[in-house]
């Protein structure tokens, strides 16, 4: 009985291998390689385009502010902006650096946009 059943694999081995079949994947000679069903569904998903931007909103980076939240401890103050956040939903989307800190030792604080105006960069001799 075991001599059938090893003879019975041993003619399915040569027959796989007379045919050209293999056990783990296409063989170098086979026509056309198979495709996973996953790479084949990267294929298939593309990236997606790209959104147009929209227009600055805002302060640019780098530009100086003064600050008009009269409850601010930098009221009436000038500050550099660090940050601009595009997105609508964001509160205060204006984040200025200051030169001084407050009483928490901080010298940044987030701002709304009508809470901030432009206005010209310190000369030499200012701080």
């Amino acid at each position: 009985m075991r001599r059938s059943l090893l003879s019975q694999l041993l003619v399915v081995a040569a027959l796989a291998v007379w045919c050209g079949l293999s056990f783990v994947g296409p063989t170098a000679g086979s026509a056309a390689p198979r495709r996973s069903a996953t790479a084949l569904a990267a294929e298939a998903k593309k990236a997606p385009k790209k959104k147009a931007k929209g227009p600055w909103v805002g302060p640019k980076k780098g530009s100086w502010v003064k600050i008009l939240r009269p409850e601010s401890y930098w009221f009436q103050q000038r500050g550099q902006v660090v940050n601009v956040n595009q997105k609508p939903e964001v509160k205060y989307p204006v984040t200025v650096k200051f030169d001084s800190v407050n009483y928490a030792n901080v010298n940044t604080n987030g701002y709304a946009l009508w809470e901030v105006i432009e206005a010209p960069a310190p000369g030499p001799g200012e701080v």
